[in-house]
């Protein structure tokens, strides 16, 4: 049974580790630090490949279910509508490159957030293609 929750994430984390509930779906870096305190077991990641930070935490497609990537959290920089392009063209060029710091990659894995780092143009095509997924299965509702 689906279980909502008003406090989001973290309500969600709590009522697992105090045993209000079985189980639980949630952002895999607060599921990370639950599970580096000893309080929880991560069944499994819903995303295509392993991470290499929990590597012996399988897929939930290995597992045999038929999933894709469609619910990790993907985090992007945004600039206000209006902005010139070269201010965008210059963060389209700089953001991908601070992740390639080790200090920035260190912090990342430290916090349990995977890092799948794509370009502008590669997080357009992202969405384009899942919005036209997205009308496909919306159509019929």
């Amino acid at each position: 049974a689906y279980i909502p929750s008003n406090a989001g994430g973290a309500g969600a984390m709590k009522s697992v580790i105090a045993g209000e509930v079985l189980g639980g779906v949630n952002n895999l870096s607060d599921a990370f630090r639950a599970r580096e305190a000893g309080n929880v077991k991560i069944l499994g990641v819903f995303d295509l490949e392993r991470n290499a930070f929990m590597e012996d935490v399988p897929t939930l497609k290995e597992q045999g279910f038929d999933i894709d990537n469609a619910s990790v959290n993907f985090r992007g920089v945004m600039v206000p509508k209006g902005t010139p392009q070269p201010i965008i063209d210059k963060l389209a060029a700089t953001v991908p490159e601070m992740f390639k710091n080790g200090r920035v990659a260190g912090k990342m894995k430290a916090g349990g957030s995977p890092m799948h780092v794509m370009t502008r143009d590669e997080v357009l095509e992202m969405w384009a293609a899942r919005e036209e997924t997205l009308k496909e299965l919306l159509a019929g509702l």
